[in-house]
């Protein structure tokens, strides 16, 4: 029987067998990797909903695990997640103990934080896996296919769909901030409706978490939202992650011009 020898589809499929030691480990570095990023994660958005000024917790920034995926693994971040992350075997001897609750103990979260440093420092310097070019291309039209069906099925979900800017809510006057922000939103920055397609939300929204003064300065100001019948989000993008929404949206069917009325196309 010959062995089916593809990188991705075998791991897709649950299968490591075909790969030396030394790949298996970097692989396994990879998986690490992505645990602690994702808990990490999770744990900041946690304690900015709780109170972003008050908790010195950082956003992780996947910069360096995206580009080590690419060096090591020869993948993009989608790919990586979408098949080697979720490969049993490999997450079976993912790290299971990270427990990241307490905004205030900043003890635990730097000794998460050295775990997820030596994973990816043990990722860098670990032997680059073989690629089966050819295959990897294939996946890569399979991934975007796929990602195109997801966002289909978002979208079908979404009463309406709007690209909104980041803007200081002090930018608005009294009367326009108690006319379109609830009583019990404190943040300080809020969304912005600029142009969009299907049912037209309120023209200023709050965010679906809270956002300090250096996070605003370093996030991208142009998003993408998708809203249920109840204007809630369903899912947000930054801009340069909405490509395939936007091109699967067309052109926008409605926007507010320089003063602020709606003009419809």
């Amino acid at each position: 029987m010959t062995m089916i020898a593809p990188f991705i589809l075998s791991l897709a499929i649950s299968s490591t067998a075909g790969y030396s030691q030394s790949e298996l480990r970097t692989l396994q570095y990879a998986v690490n990797s992505h645990v602690y990023n994702q808990a990490l994660e999770k744990f900041y958005q946690h304690c900015i909903t709780l109170d972003p000024e008050q908790y010195m917790v950082k956003k992780p920034d996947p910069s360096r695990l995206n580009s080590l995926l690419l060096q090591q693994l020869q993948l993009e971040a989608d790919q990586f997640v979408s098949g080697i992350a979720t490969n049993p075997k490999l997450m079976q001897r993912a790290p299971d103990d990270i427990v990241l609750t307490d905004c205030t103990d900043h003890a635990t979260y730097q000794k998460i934080l050295d775990r997820y440093e030596l994973e990816l420092f043990a990722l860098e310097i670990a032997t680059p896996v073989k690629v089966n070019s050819q295959t990897t291309e294939s996946q890569r039209k399979q991934q975007h296919q796929q990602h195109i069906k997801n966002a289909t099925v978002l979208l079908q979900r979404s009463k309406a769909v709007a690209m909104v800017s980041i803007i200081d809510r002090n930018s608005l006057s009294t009367l326009e901030q108690s006319n379109f922000l609830h009583p019990e939103y404190k943040g300080r920055y809020i969304y912005r409706i600029d142009q969009g397609w299907r049912n037209i939300p309120a023209r200023y929204m709050g965010m679906q978490s809270y956002l300090t003064e250096q996070q605003f300065a370093a996030s991208p100001k142009s998003w993408l939202l998708l809203l249920d019948q109840h204007n809630q989000f369903i899912k947000v993008f930054s801009e340069s992650d909405a490509k395939v929404y936007l091109n699967l949206l067309g052109k926008p069917e409605w926007h507010f011009d320089l003063q602020g009325n709606l003009q419809r196309k």
